[in-house]
């Protein structure tokens, strides 16, 4: 179940550092900032009502979203697999009661299946992600949720590693086509986050969202996650897929 990454930064000069990126880059923007609460938000809405006792989180980056859902329901077993080192090794110290394995989800999967498995921006990362796909499937025992970014693609988010945003409905046909049911989907995000958010790092860039997050930038990102409470949750960019397996 450990795998090499799809992608070595040192064979291609463009490609993200994701070692680097989760130390130095994204930590904060996922604990502090608005996108980043708001899909755990969305998470905890679309999996409340569901039985299980196994969850899986697919590229858990930091373990961020395992110690939300822990908090959720203490009593589940969880596991996280990431493809990057560093990120695994945060997580560790986040959620030193989970199973942390690395895994390139273009190389195969665990071999074993999970009541609930998650997999949150993570996609779009992926060149190819119809095996990623596969995988997550390979892998769901009952249910999958699956987010990720639809809509217009903008150029500067190549700068973090994005391969694609998906064409609307895109993400449930894929599901459907590994032999998932679709049960829910979330589009969420207008008019705040999409087309505003999104579209305001053309101008200041993506770097704005990055690095350490000090008290100033903290009140920013609160003032900002309040005002994302206002986005439509059936018209957006951000879209979330719950699916089960027949």
């Amino acid at each position: 179940m450990t795998a090499t990454p799809a992608t070595n930064p040192a064979a291609d000069p463009g490609a993200v550092d994701y070692d680097a990126s989760w130390e130095h880059r994204w930590n904060d923007m996922r604990r502090f900032g608005p996108t980043g609460r708001h899909l755990r938000r969305i998470i905890d809405d679309m999996i409340g009502p569901l039985p299980y006792e196994t969850v899986l989180d697919v590229g858990c980056g930091q373990g961020l979203l395992l110690t939300s859902l822990k908090e959720r329901r203490p009593d589940a077993v969880y596991t996280g697999v990431d493809f990057s080192d560093k990120a695994l090794e945060v997580a560790h110290q986040r959620a030193p009661w989970a199973e942390l394995a690395r895994l390139d989800l273009t190389q195969g999967n665990l071999g074993r299946r999970f009541d609930l498995v998650l997999c949150t921006d993570v996609v779009e990362h992926i060149e190819d992600h119809a095996t990623a796909f596969a995988n997550v499937a390979a892998m769901t025992g009952r249910w999958a949720l699956v987010s990720t970014l639809q809509g217009r693609m903008r150029p500067y988010e190549t700068q973090v590693g994005h391969y694609r945003s998906y064409r609307r409905g895109e993400v449930a046909a894929m599901l459907e086509a590994n032999g998932l049911v679709v049960e829910r989907v979330v589009e969420w995000g207008f008019p705040f986050y999409s087309p505003l958010y999104r579209d305001l790092f053309r101008v200041t860039g993506v770097k704005a969202a990055e690095g350490t997050y000090g008290p100033g930038r903290r009140l920013l990102a609160s003032l900002l996650y309040q005002v994302f409470r206002l986005n439509a949750w059936n018209r957006g960019d951000y879209v979330a897929v719950l699916a089960r397996r027949p």
